[in-house]
């Protein structure tokens, strides 16, 4: 046996030994608890307060608030979309413009769960909602399953009207972060009952989405979740199309969409009946408008982009570049039907995925399409976009790679470099977007659990430093000062 293999299992049981000492060091036990994520987040808010007091005064409140979550929104995807949003004008692209880029302050996330470099929908909607970062398939819990409250419940124990917007099921992760509470994100149908029976699901003014199966049909319990909506909400209006949903905006009661029994359609696959994100969006506003102005205490609503995800899960970057360009329609809408100085707009997304731009292509080249003018080590042309990790790779009958370009198009699946069963999440940062109260303390790079924190601090929500409170802090700090000096 030679020297080398001798020392094989060595290296393998010193590498045994670094991967346990490794997770012992990156799950702490005080990770596992609320208060640890809820005080660290409360220490960021007040060094943020500090680095910005001084460059910018703004001693505006936020009467409303605007939630919307790009869901695997990442900024290969923006810079993408953007890209095609151009070229479908007729233009080379790259000059184009989405509407957070006419937002004045931007940041990075940053998005691990305490289990997970890179997270999924469940952990970073806990974080970006509820202010807690938690394990990997976890919703509105602590990793030690301490119930978790989220921005919205804020809004609502302030008086405030409240609404869910997604283009998937409601009861998928990143929408349940809003209302529900459980340990695994598959238990969906628990979610749905929570959303119709528990608060704070129940007091929601506005509900559109897919998912009519969780409520009816898949339900084993003998629940009649849609007849217990009706009963609890006389007034309300119930909608399953786009013609149901128009003629619900004259009720004065609350509004639940459910347009699919499964995730709402691609865009580019969808009926005429089908509404797209942008006219739910503007539904909404309009709906908790009125509430609004009937109880004077302004409006809290999530609105999600929900299937860029999918796109990217499918590895068809045509339907997650659609998709995104859906939602920058209906962040453009919200945008002009809001007033920027009262009205706070937050856009971001959950994590990022493995999409990649690479390669030195030429100005105006087709995004969906060919990078014609460069070739790899063997000659083959490859695509303008690709992926890390997806279910296909264009390979001739002998295992080598062949250019796509005879089977690429906008619907089409998208060549990937590793061979899986499909698209996955990727762990680098991604963008936050502000506009209105306090946009300014949404700059720099944060954890994705202290956006719901800045968004309690704007609006006066929440039981941490608020606008409303922060002098009050302040004077307490300066006294407790005064008082060690003497």
């Amino acid at each position: 046996m030679s020297p080398q293999a001798k020392r094989m299992p060595i290296l393998v049981l010193l590498i045994l030994v670094q991967s346990l000492i490794f997770a012992e060091q990156v799950q702490p036990a005080e990770e596992q608890l609320a208060s640890f994520w809820l005080r660290q987040a409360q220490d960021q808010l007040h060094e943020r307060l500090a680095r910005t007091k001084d460059s910018i005064a703004d001693g505006r409140r936020a009467k409303n608030m605007v939630m919307f979550l790009g869901d695997g929104l990442s900024i290969t995807t923006m810079t993408a979309a953007r890209i095609l949003k151009g070229q479908r004008r007729g233009g080379r692209g790259e000059e184009a413009q989405l509407a957070v880029e006419r937002f004045p302050f931007a940041g990075l996330s940053k998005t691990y769960c305490i289990d997970e470099q890179t997270p999924d929908s469940a952990c970073t909607a806990t974080a970006y909602l509820g202010g807690v970062k938690t394990r990997s398939g976890t919703v509105g819990q602590s990793a030690g399953g301490e119930q978790v409250d989220s921005v919205l419940q804020w809004a609502q124990r302030a008086g405030k009207a409240t609404g869910v917007v997604t283009t998937t099921r409601l009861t998928d992760a990143s929408p349940a972060g809003a209302y529900a509470h459980v340990p695994r994100r598959g238990e969906e149908l628990e979610i749905a009952r929570q959303l119709v029976e528990d608060e704070p699901g129940c007091n929601l003014h506005v509900i559109l989405g897919g998912g009519l199966g969780k409520f009816a049909d898949e339900r084993r319990d003998g629940k009649d979740l849609l007849s217990q909506w009706r009963q609890s909400n006389p007034s309300g209006c119930f909608s399953r199309s786009l013609k149901e949903l128009r003629n619900c905006s004259g009720a004065t009661g609350a509004l639940l969409g459910l347009f699919s029994d499964n995730h709402m359609s691609y865009h580019l696959a969808a009926s005429k009946e089908q509404p797209r994100l942008c006219e739910m969006a503007a539904t909404a506003i309009e709906k908790l408008e009125q509430k609004s102005q009937e109880e004077g205490n302004g409006y809290f609503v999530f609105i999600e982009g929900g299937r860029i995800d999918h796109g990217h899960h499918e590895t068809r970057v045509g339907y997650a570049l659609d998709e995104t360009l859906e939602f920058d329609a209906a962040v453009e809408a919200v945008a002009k039907m809001t007033d920027p100085r009262e009205t706070l707009l937050v856009v971001t997304a959950d994590h990022s995925h493995t999409l990649s731009m690479a390669g030195y292509a030429r100005r105006g080249t087709p995004i969906l399409g060919m990078d014609e003018q460069q070739r790899d080590l063997n000659g083959v042309p490859y695509s303008t976009l690709n992926y890390a990790i997806g279910k296909w790779q264009s390979l001739d009958k002998d295992g080598r790679r062949e250019s796509p370009s005879k089977t690429l198009s906008p619907t089409s699946y998208t060549p990937s470099y590793i061979h899986g069963r499909k698209g996955v999440h990727s762990g680098e940062d991604v963008a936050v977007f502000a506009m209105g109260p306090q946009a300014h303390l949404f700059g720099g790079v944060m954890e994705q659990n202290l956006l719901p924190h800045l968004m309690g601090y704007a609006a006066c929500l929440g039981s941490g430093v608020t606008l409303c409170n922060h002098d009050q802090d302040a004077a307490a700090d300066a006294d407790d000062d005064q008082l060690k000096v003497s």
